[in-house]
């Protein structure tokens, strides 16, 4: 290993003001191709800019929020209801629910929804549309939540202080959201 450091390392190297003037390069080509290029004049076109939100999947943005005139009859309903405690990611689901962020659900998904999500990504809509609905967005619950229910048609779904925050309908009614402060007013639905 030593002999081959000290052979490199005394092998002389040319210094670039050692090389002839014979090795200069001048590249020029050897082809040249003449291209015809017709221009027309410039035209000015306009350009159409229009602002405003993007139409929810299903055509119309599903709000669940209970309007302020109906809630303090919804909390009272919700009283007399079975109960499901919510956790927080459950309430997180309730929220984005009740905004319409996952138009065009109208609540919880289904059994039939929810295997169209897990298997296909989507959702097929009663109209033959395709709605892109790659995460599944259920309330699941434990045996003794499901035996407490029983045959009630609908639930009352409370945060973990004992709020209403909304009623859970076995029927399309979907969810209805009660109480939607997560945090924020908001002045007017």
């Amino acid at each position: 290993m030593a002999s081959m450091a000290t052979l490199l390392s005394k092998t002389p190297f040319p210094s670039p003001h050692s090389l002839s003037k014979s090795f200069d390069t001048h590249f020029s080509p050897s082809i040249r191709v003449n291209v015809a290029v017709k221009t027309k004049p410039r035209t000015h076109r306009k350009l159409r800019v229009s602002s405003g939100l993007i139409e929810p999947d299903s055509g119309k943005l599903v709000e669940l929020v209970v309007e302020d005139s109906k809630r303090d009859l919804k909390k009272g309903e919700a009283l007399s209801l079975p109960r499901i405690k919510l956790s927080r990611i459950d309430i997180e689901w309730v929220h984005v629910l009740s905004e319409g962020w996952a138009t065009p659900l109208g609540g919880f998904m289904r059994e039939r929804e929810f295997l169209q999500t897990l298997h296909f990504n989507s959702l097929r809509l009663d109209d033959g549309s395709v709605v892109n609905m790659s995460v599944p967005i259920v309330l699941a619950i434990d045996d003794a939540q499901k035996h407490r229910i029983g045959d009630s048609k609908k639930v009352a779904l409370f945060d973990s202080k004992g709020n209403p925050v909304a009623i859970l309908k076995e029927n399309w009614g979907g969810l209805e959201v009660i109480d939607a402060k997560f945090g924020i007013e908001y002045a007017e639905y």
